[in-house]
């Protein structure tokens, strides 16, 4: 076993030597095992006893190098869970049943308790009434051998102002903070529409007009943050429900056809509008301005790109109505088939490019025939803030980013803003501007993201790299390809959605995630900061280590290499790459 170790151990071994020049470059080499002269007879002894270490050694040291401090920290932690879950399962099983027999304001004989308010008051069914006036909370009543829920009691009464109005009292289904389901009496007044009265309450109807079942405004806020950051579906939030608060199949059928309807949509659209503001003050941000990009005199980063799997099948029928949202990310439709028909892009992508699959006609040729909209091409700003998007339907055209760039602009005009697009073919659209005549318009920047550049040929990745263009800074580009890995997730949901009811639930998710970024990017801001400023520091060095180690047969008459040089080599290697080949002659022999 010593023979085998040792043999292992030896045929890793690679020793590092470094090797300089009278110019003064270093040169590094390694040794390996076959360069070492083999050790002899006496000398194999002693490797044997010094280097290969014994069984009692090995385990030892094994066990000693695997207690981390993570690990010892662990162990502590689950040492002291197993300590105390016996105890807490017996706490657990004593709250189960009444602590006392008194109630805990009067100091009668109570059966009441309300796990909303505490878990360890009881009350008496007078104190309940007092202290629960027109609460959604639903109590549970001792029955001398368990708890369980009591509905008797629950009551809503209409506020002050309404004692000259006709008032009359009707059974409403309500789905509790909890989830629970249970009929409740309300008052309700002819001078409002009972969905108004409804809202007084706390309550969201389930539709309209003459709503029988309402939810709690608590609950549904909570389903709708659930579908936003978790993409919970309705099913799944029913489903939830139903085995926390042991729901019949009946009543969670119910409550899904109440719940899948209109009433959620035109829930999700009033909570934005409520929080927004848009509507009492219309200079307020709705979620689609960058609070960092300049708004005036400034460079604007935008990165493009486009989301194949954000489709609607054409069988998930068609839209009565205009979508809650209108244009607020979405591009009405009308002027993008009108853009799509007056604009031609069937030219092919630059020959000095690789040949990218986005952007070229074939795409188009093999749409699926049983989807209507076969994906999503947006534009965000450098700081992943959403800004535009459009349903694509016949594939990745030019004529898709193109649209978004003559948008963009129109929203840059008179602004003095310097607008820098990235996106992964951005050397095609160049290509494609100048072809046409058109040529690209001095306020604009073409560069290709930091990672997609590495499949373009070489002088793409000189000519646009986000890395070699001024401008760009440590940007890199790829920002919208993190915004479809959190969109994409909606796919599986809103691919089976009529037109109206998908573009709203999209433009929800994206002001949601625009909300994610503004909310922690003054913390970015200085993480990024921080970052730049090292970068920053490291690069000078490396530079003034290059020029300082420059070989002397570069300093000519007696000149050090200097920032200048390194520069003048820049502009040489971008005029060198745009120089096109030369064609190799075939001599007859």
């Amino acid at each position: 076993m010593g023979k085998a170790l040792k043999g292992t151990r030896l045929r890793n071994i690679k020793i590092k030597v470094l090797r300089r020049n009278i110019n003064g470059c270093v040169k590094v080499h390694y040794l390996t095992h076959k360069d070492i002269p083999k050790p002899s007879s006496q000398q194999t002894g002693l490797l044997d006893s010094t280097l290969v270490p014994s069984e009692q050694d090995e385990a030892a040291g094994c066990s000693s190098s695997s207690e981390t401090a993570y690990s010892k920290a662990k162990k502590r932690e689950l040492n002291a869970w197993n300590t105390v879950k016996e105890d807490m399962l017996k706490v657990s099983f004593e709250t189960s049943a009444p602590i006392t027999s008194k109630c805990s304001v009067c100091q009668r004989h109570a059966d009441y308790r309300c796990l909303e308010c505490s878990t360890t008051a009881v009350l008496c069914e007078a104190c309940l009434r007092r202290t629960h006036h027109n609460s959604l909370h639903v109590p549970d009543k001792w029955n001398n051998s368990s708890y369980e829920p009591s509905y008797q009691g629950l009551f809503l009464y209409l506020p002050e102002g309404h004692e000259n109005h006709a008032v009359y009292r009707k059974d409403i289904k309500v789905i509790v903070n909890t989830g629970r389901l249970c009929t409740i009496p309300i008052d309700m007044c002819e001078c409002e529409p009972e969905a108004c009265t409804l809202l007084r309450y706390g309550l969201w109807p389930a539709t309209a007009e003459k709503p029988q079942t309402a939810f709690s405004i608590p609950l549904l806020e909570l389903f709708v943050c659930l579908s936003l950051e978790c993409q919970v579906s309705v099913e799944g939030f029913c489903n939830t429900l139903r085995w926390r608060n042991n729901l019949t199949l009946t009543e969670v059928n119910a409550l899904y056809r109440a719940l899948v309807g209109e009433s959620i949509s035109h829930f999700r659209h009033h909570h934005f509008r409520q929080r927004s503001l848009v509507d009492i003050c219309p200079q307020f941000d709705d979620g689609t301005t960058c609070p960092a990009c300049p708004k005036v005199d400034g460079d604007m980063i935008v990165t493009l790109d486009a989301n194949f799997g954000l489709v609607r099948k054409q069988s998930s029928g068609t839209s009565l109505v205009e979508p809650l949202h209108g244009t607020r990310m979405f591009v009405a439709e009308n002027n993008v088939q009108e853009y799509l028909l007056s604009h031609h892009d069937n030219s092919k992508p630059h020959e000095d490019c690789s040949n990218f699959k986005a952007g070229n006609m074939l795409r188009s040729q093999k749409k699926e025939k049983k989807l209507d909209v076969t994906g999503v091409f947006g534009a965000s700003c450098r700081h992943e803030i959403p800004l535009m998007f459009v349903n694509m339907s016949q594939g990745e055209r030019l004529a898709y980013p193109l649209y978004v760039i003559d948008e963009l602009l129109q929203r840059c005009t008179k602004k003095n803003i310097h607008l820098r697009v990235v996106y992964d073919i951005a050397c095609v659209v160049a290509s494609h501007l100048n072809k046409s005549g058109e040529g690209i318009p001095p306020n604009i920047s073409l560069a290709v993201p930091a990672f997609h550049i590495y499949g373009h040929k070489l002088p793409c990745q000189i000519k646009y790299s986000t890395r070699r263009l001024s401008g760009f800074g440590l940007t890199d580009g790829e920002g919208m390809e993190r915004l479809w890995s959190f969109l994409r997730r909606f796919a599986r949901v809103t691919k089976e959605m009529t037109p109206s009811y998908r573009l709203d639930l999209l433009t929800d998710a994206l002001l949601h995630y625009g909300r994610r970024k503004s909310t922690d990017l003054a913390l970015n801001l200085l993480q990024k900061l921080d970052k730049a400023e090292k970068l920053s520091t490291l690069a000078e060095e490396d530079i003034s280590s290059v020029i300082r180690e420059a070989p002397a047969k570069l300093h000519t008459r007696s000149m050090l290499i200097s920032e200048q040089h390194i520069e003048r080599w820049k502009k040489r290697e971008i005029e060198l790459s745009q120089q096109k080949p030369k064609p190799i002659r075939k001599h007859c022999l």
